[in-house]
């Protein structure tokens, strides 16, 4: 019975989530806990359900590899709500990036290839991030898409939401024998508006410079 009322409640908050505007564009973070008088957020990360499942999380987390390039990609839905009809059956191209938790794809407004020791510093910026296994809403809306590359090889892709704070990563379903997809938070915190800082230092996101313009 517990276990239901949380969920109702998680739902009821994300739908408070996709009611509300979009956030102010030089400030898209909505107040971190702290700032709201509360406890000081306490990480439950690496802590996953099994070694593996663990041992995947770090990979793409604290323990990401180092890489030689990475692609950033500005992008957004078409649409405020991602499971219209028409968004769902949109195809794969090089002009849309895919949230693959959804199924879906988002429009990619720009892109930017970032190399040498700018590597280094995104690296760092992004295993700072305070991560949270549990953390995140439900929901998504991308600002950035963002691919790893070493040697031409892509480490790791995923695209990531600083409404909702949080970003997909690799996971692998033990008992269906088979690797999946699936959400993982990090903290409202200044970690997490340095990642943002540095990305839009690459690449300004056109969308967010016209909704800013317009007042939106």
């Amino acid at each position: 019975m517990r276990h239901a009322f949380l969920i109702c409640m998680s739902i009821f908050t994300c739908v408070g989530v996709f009611a509300q505007e979009a956030a102010p564009v030089d400030d898209p973070f909505r107040p971190a806990e702290s700032e709201r008088g509360t406890t000081e957020w306490k990480p439950v990360h690496p802590d996953g359900d099994t070694s593996i499942a663990r041992m995947m999380s770090l990979v793409y987390t604290d323990a990401l590899p180092a890489f030689d390039r990475v692609e950033i990609c500005a992008v957004s839905f078409p649409k405020r709500d991602p499971f219209d009809e028409a968004e769902s059956k949109r195809d794969a191209s090089d002009k849309t990036f895919p949230v693959r938790p959804y199924g879906i794809h988002a429009d990619i407004h720009a892109r930017a290839n970032v190399t040498g020791k700018d590597c280094e510093e995104l690296r760092t910026a992004w295993q700072s991030l305070s991560f949270d296994r549990l953390g995140g809403a439900f929901c998504h809306y991308p600002a950035y898409g963002l691919r790893f590359y070493r040697d031409d090889q892509i480490l790791f892709e995923t695209s990531v939401c600083w409404q909702c704070q949080n970003f997909y990563l690799p996971s692998y379903d033990e008992k269906k024998g088979r690797f999946t997809y699936g959400w993982y938070g990090f903290a409202n915190d200044e970690k997490a508006k340095r990642l943002l800082t540095l990305l839009r230092r690459h690449l300004p996101h056109p969308k967010l410079n016209v909704d800013r313009k317009t007042g939106g």
